[in-house]
């Protein structure tokens, strides 16, 4: 018999700053049990439904409180799931169930917007949370690895969701988006995009081998006037995490 591990899978309730109570639901481990295939490692959907449901009734009937349920990936992004789709649908008439107060959101640092069955599961969510931190296509490539003609494209589908926040980590290095140029190109993108809030984070700015560079307050600062006077969205500074 197999055991499941549902703490690699469903996590929490833990409480943010950011999220207040949340459980997030990791649709992007490799350290699953029972995975789809041998040559797909992710978990399987109907796998990570049962726990989530098995979690969010359990703490429903003890009486707790959550603010939010956060889909997340820690190895590959949730969007790349071949069931993103379904869990996401299911995730949904699990909220509706024993949460209907609470917010089911999305973290999604590499997105699948190629896809129109992504963009369309994206618009399920309450409120997407994707990565786009650069100005350029030439900073897009050294920050993502992605190839630079991906960067328009990419640009072209985030136009089309609803509701989405922007994440960005500014730094600086071999690659660096916080100069005069990339920031400009970054709010030309912003106001293409009309996003609802952006998530705005730093490493610390002193020197730390082999990981990335921060940008000084004073700079970050700079960047959120900018952002105010010329998009006119929420800025809400986070933390960052290595």
């Amino acid at each position: 018999m197999v055991v499941l591990n549902p703490k690699s899978i469903v996590t929490g309730p833990s409480r943010t700053p950011r999220w207040g109570r949340t459980v997030s639901i990791d649709l992007g481990t490799l350290d699953s049990t029972l995975a789809i295939s041998r040559d797909n490692r992710l978990p399987r959907a109907a796998v990570v439904v049962t726990l989530a449901a098995q979690e969010l009734m359990r703490l429903s009937k003890a009486g707790d409180k959550v603010d939010n349920i956060l889909v997340v990936g820690t190895d590959v992004d949730p969007t790349r799931h071949p069931g993103f789709r379904e869990v996401t649908d299911n995730l949904r008439a699990l909220r509706n169930k024993w949460f209907p107060r609470a917010k089911l959101n999305l973290i999604s640092n590499d997105p699948c917007l190629g896809k129109s069955e992504s963009r369309i599961t994206m618009g399920i969510y309450d409120f997407p949370v994707v990565r786009m931190e650069s100005g350029t296509a030439k900073t897009f490539q050294k920050l993502t690895g992605h190839k630079s003609t991906e960067f328009a494209e990419i640009i072209k589908h985030l136009t089309t969701l609803e509701r989405v926040i922007i994440q960005v980590c500014f730094v600086r290095g071999d690659a660096d988006n916080s100069t005069d140029s990339e920031v400009k190109g970054w709010l030309k993108r912003l106001k293409e995009i009309e996003p609802v809030e952006i998530l705005m984070s730093s490493p610390p700015s002193r020197k730390r081998k082999g990981l990335p560079l921060g940008v000084p307050p004073s700079r970050l600062k700079e960047i959120v006037e900018m952002i105010t006077e010329e998009v006119g969205t929420k800025v809400t500074e986070v933390e960052y995490n290595e």
